[in-house]
């Protein structure tokens, strides 16, 4: 996925990473949280649920950036 692409499912642009909707997966990825090599770009392990600050207005799913969601909303 290109830098400037879009996603087919929300047409937001996505980056390198892509996003939740459409995750782009790296070989040998390890979670930044928990040092765990990452066989679904959705992990979500225990520390990293702990830094989770937004919910997608439109899926319903959490992120620790915004600009993983197609409509973030910031978690009160």
């Amino acid at each position: 996925m290109a830098k400037d692409d879009l996603c087919p499912t929300c047409q937001k642009p996505v980056g390198g990473h892509g996003h939740l909707c459409v995750p782009v997966s790296h070989d040998h990825e390890t979670c930044d949280w928990c040092g765990s090599l990452i066989p679904d770009q959705r992990h979500l392990c225990s520390a990293k649920v702990r830094e989770l600050a937004y919910i997608c207005n439109s899926c319903g799913r959490t992120a620790v950036s915004p600009d993983h969601l197609c409509k973030p909303e910031k978690i009160k």
